[in-house]
């Protein structure tokens, strides 16, 4: 889940430190490759590398970037999109068609793509593919589409019907025409992936969250409705809204991967998560516990909601250490089990001889769980531990893992708990004692689908109740006959 930005000043001095700054807002959500591309009235540069924004970029480069007037930004963190990170798979990303073309267009992603493969076929005899990513592909049709178009919201309109039903994405894109560099940006129909804007400075910036404008001293305007387009030129910046379609925006990234002090739908993230920990508290009432602690970072709204209404006290029992990674989207269990034993340390005058309530966003596999919080509150000396959860059990993987096939599925903590038969026909209580169980705890609580809707709003709950951004038509068969299993038996709650 990559952070974005796109920023456009034609004369701001400071216009590459603030894509700079805007950028590194986002390194939370990723950070195994970052990069910067600067458009000017010469053309587009891009700077990018392995690691950190900040271990890509530094002071002098920016200096450097700024005296060769730019016009306009765009930026990117990201997680790498293979097993091994490298430069070349690092954003933004530069358009190589085989022809020749009078635009050159830069461009960085959040999102991801069905059926690329096909997709990419279609389009090789007319453009060089260099990396192993979908923004690359992303890229070549949004060429595609100015080609026949030009710069203008007609041309997003093709791209966006294009990937209708096959894609989620927010972008950013440089295009230079060989006088001057415009900056585009535009989202799916669907407004999946979350994307803002707002001026700050007088500059107009786009992000994948708002902590960027506030990163710069300003407010986000709002955040872009489903297939919205905005393009910036020396002619002036218009946003149009492209297609018109039932918005289904990711509840997870509200209630798991945003910064909590970005706005989601209208709300600051920090509320939400403490809105959802005192759904939880009348949910299930006064615990058998002596204190509550957050299951660090993203369970910390959580826990403060939960302590709260229950009336308890709330304590930092768990340290995230310096060194810890995120590890959300490693997919190799060892790896993953052996990155997260990294992660915590237990401070054991809190813990030592408690009861204790420990708040979390959701449980996905289970790894960090048993590996990593679990054990260390159990090592600092805790007699009991309970383990309230935000978000529902879930049941189906989230679509971008689809590629990886069924395993996605089967490694997933509700659907280990339950190997040999289905979570879906048991009561939530039953899945809460088969899911302490696996990770190790004496008590789970999850939070219910209603709950989490009546807090952060409808949208797409993949994970709940396969509530999909994708067409049918491109779901894999194995999740096809498992939801329709899951319809079937489902209780619903």
């Amino acid at each position: 889940m990559d952070g974005i930005t796109g920023i456009y000043n034609p004369g701001d001095e400071e216009l590459v430190q603030k894509a700079f700054l805007a950028t590194g807002a986002l390194q939370h959500r990723g950070k195994t490759g970052s990069g910067i591309a600067v458009g000017t009235d010469r053309g587009i540069n891009i700077l990018k590398g392995v690691g950190g924004i900040a271990d890509v970029i530094d002071f002098d480069m920016v200096r450097l970037f700024q005296q060769i007037n730019p016009q306009a930004a765009i930026g990117n963190v990201g997680y790498t999109k293979n097993k091994i990170a490298e430069k070349k798979n690092a954003e933004p990303i530069m358009v190589r068609p085989r022809f020749d073309s009078p635009i050159q267009i830069a461009l960085t992603m959040n999102g991801r793509i069905i059926g690329d493969n096909e997709l990419q076929s279609s389009l090789e005899g007319d453009y060089l593919f260099e990396t192993a990513t979908q923004t690359e592909l992303m890229g070549a049709l949004l060429h595609q589409c100015i080609t026949e178009a030009g710069v203008t919201f007609e041309a997003g309109r093709l791209l966006v019907d294009i990937l209708h039903d096959r894609a989620t994405f927010a972008l950013a894109a440089l295009v230079f025409n060989g006088r001057d560099t415009q900056l585009l940006t535009l989202n799916d129909d669907r407004a999946f992936e979350p994307f803002c804007f707002g001026t700050v400075d007088g500059a107009f910036l786009a992000s994948s969250e708002s902590c960027s404008h506030r990163r710069l001293g300003g407010f986000m305007d709002r955040e872009y409705l489903g297939g919205e387009m905005t393009i910036c030129s020396s002619a002036g910046l218009e946003t149009r809204r492209l297609r018109e379609e039932s918005p289904l925006p990711d509840v997870f990234q509200g209630v798991y991967f945003g910064n909590v002090a970005s706005i989601y739908r209208g709300q600051e993230i920090f509320l939400l998560r403490k809105n959802l920990g005192h759904k939880l508290a009348d949910l299930y009432g006064n615990p058998e516990a002596d204190v509550v602690i957050p299951n660090p970072d993203s369970g910390r709204g959580v826990s403060y909601g939960i302590a709260e209404g229950l009336g308890m006290p709330i304590s930092h029992g768990l340290v995230k250490q310096s060194q810890a990674i995120r590890t959300f989207q490693e997919s190799q269990v060892r790896r993953r089990t052996i990155e997260v034993g990294l992660k915590f340390a237990g401070v054991d005058s809190i813990l030592k001889g408690k009861k204790v309530v420990m708040g979390d966003d959701s449980i996905v596999k289970g790894s960090v769980s048993e590996g990593g919080s679990v054990w260390t509150v159990y090592n600092s000396g805790a007699t009991r531990l309970e383990f309230w959860v935000s978000y529902g059990p879930m049941f189906f993987p989230s679509f971008k893992e689809w590629r990886r096939g069924k395993e996605c599925l089967q490694e997933l903590a509700v659907q280990r708990a339950f190997r040999g038969e289905h979570p879906y026909d048991k009561p939530l209580e039953e899945i809460n004692v088969r899911v302490a169980k696996l990770v190790g705890v004496d008590r789970v609580c999850y939070n219910t689908r209603e709950n989490v809707q009546e807090v952060a709003g409808s949208g797409s709950f993949q994970a709940l109740d396969a509530s999909y951004p994708i067409g049918e038509q491109f779901w894999p068969d194995w999740l096809k006959e498992e939801v329709d299993r899951f319809h079937k038996l489902s209780l619903g709650f």
